[in-house]
């Protein structure tokens, strides 16, 4: 369909169609690095905490499509912009002390909710929980 649209467009001269994807859809490939370097706290949270340390140890260990999921529940979407995480602003923020709830998040600020677990194991526990399980605006 796309193709019959550009077909006789400058369009189809000047890019491929994956650069026309790309600039469309965002990046597939992403950079954790990036990520943790250009988010930033709030509520009680710093770099340095702890539980955010845990975290990024976490994520930097989970398997690529995990990270997708990760990347879609926090900000709606598994793909970063062109420019990067740069131009995609991630925050993370404390919802309180440990409790049994699961992080939340909110998209539409690309706001991380992140309560202060008492340990990496269950911080892993219920991080994995809430984005596997996750769909759309609620849970399956």
């Amino acid at each position: 369909g796309f193709q019959m649209v550009t077909d006789e467009s400058p369009l189809s001269l000047l890019f491929r169609p994956e650069e026309i994807e790309q600039l469309v859809c965002g990046s597939k490939i992403f950079d954790l690095h990036e990520l943790e370097e250009s988010t930033e706290y709030d509520a009680g949270y710093t770099a340095e905490t702890p539980i955010i340390r845990y975290f990024w140890e976490i994520v930097h260990d989970m398997p690529h499509e995990t990270q997708k999921k990760l990347l879609q529940f926090t900000t709606g979407s598994d793909r970063i912009p062109v420019g990067g995480f740069s131009k995609l602003k991630m925050f993370i923020a404390r919802i309180g002390p440990d409790s049994d709830r699961l992080p939340t998040a909110h998209t539409c600020f690309n706001v991380l909710l992140l309560p202060e677990y008492s340990s990496k194991e269950k911080l892993q526990d219920r991080l994995l929980k809430a984005i596997n399980y996750s769909k759309g605006f609620g849970m399956l």
